[in-house]
């Protein structure tokens, strides 16, 4: 068996694991699985021990405690490097803000936290569509617009193939007030990503 990341990632989003791991290990894929025999570690990583992560991460725990968690289930250097991810990641918009339109902008540029917010952007737009609600098509809008204005091209096409393939998103063109200006510069780079 090997362990691939876009079968981890469908299975992550249906089990609602934690938006920190889920963004974490869209960045940094290779960091799925880490299993080096001649380590010396007795931890490593493995979807199974990111499982226990996200589960980790429900709990109230102080930034130490979980430091020394998370090193128990996938290592010491992935848990350093996770962490620091989260703390970028927490000085990030809050997703519901950017999907109500009251944040625009984006003054964090760290690669790793854009990611973790465009999957937490992803995970908020499937419980907006799981709960039918009536401003669905808005903050659609609000998705398409601020990646536009704030992300690079990769991350922007990540984001609409994450929300139309893994949280198959029921977006409607016709709904959506800019997407003929997100189709008229994102389109050819959509379809590639869908090619490949």
């Amino acid at each position: 068996m090997t362990v691939n990341f876009d079968d981890w990632f469908q299975w992550a989003v249906d089990n609602n694991i934690h938006q920190d791991v889920v963004g974490y290990l869209t960045f940094s894929k290779k960091d799925l699985y880490d299993f080096d025999p001649r380590s010396s570690s007795r931890s490593f990583a493995t979807p199974r021990s990111w499982a226990f992560v996200s589960e980790l991460l429900e709990d109230a725990l102080d930034d130490s405690t979980t430091t020394d968690l998370v090193s128990g289930a996938v290592g010491e250097g992935l848990a350093v490097k996770f962490m620091a991810h989260r703390k970028v990641a927490s000085q990030m918009p809050n997703p519901g803000d950017i999907l109500e339109g009251k944040v625009k902008e984006l003054n964090t540029k760290e690669i790793s936290a854009m990611y973790s917010l465009t999957v937490s952007l992803c995970y908020e737009l499937k419980e907006a569509s799981d709960a039918n609600d009536k401003k669905f098509d808005d903050k659609v809008n609000n998705f398409l617009r601020f990646s536009m204005d704030n992300f690079e091209t990769e991350l922007v096409v990540m984001g609409i193939k994450l929300a139309l393939t893994q949280y198959s998103l029921p977006i409607d063109p016709d709904a959506i007030e800019c997407f003929d200006e997100f189709h008229e510069r994102y389109g050819k780079y959509i379809t590639a990503a869908q090619k490949a």
